[in-house]
């Protein structure tokens, strides 16, 4: 395991240290956990941006798409089957 340095003012420090003793953890495992999901957050977002990117490149490629009433017919289905209605969404501006 390498050691790494990371500056933080002390209103950040004195925040963590005092979040950390709440919940009966070290400054240092606070950090750690808050870094692993970051990054974990920040994966995942980068996988869906890129699986977002595949899918323009294919449909601008010429390969088939679900058209939006066959989607929509899908999703009401789905939430018939489970006793449920589709609520309406705001139209945004």
């Amino acid at each position: 395991m390498s050691t790494s340095t990371i500056r933080l003012d002390d209103q950040l420090r004195e925040r963590i240290a005092r979040v950390a003793g709440a919940m009966d953890q070290t400054p240092h495992s606070f950090m750690v956990q808050a870094l692993t999901e970051k990054v974990a957050e920040a994966e995942w977002r980068l996988a869906f941006h890129e699986e977002a990117l595949g899918r323009e490149r294919a449909l601008k490629a010429g390969e088939p798409a679900i058209e939006w009433h066959e989607m929509k017919a899908w999703v009401q289905q789905r939430l018939a089957q489970q006793g449920r209605k589709a609520t309406p969404t705001k139209t945004r501006k």
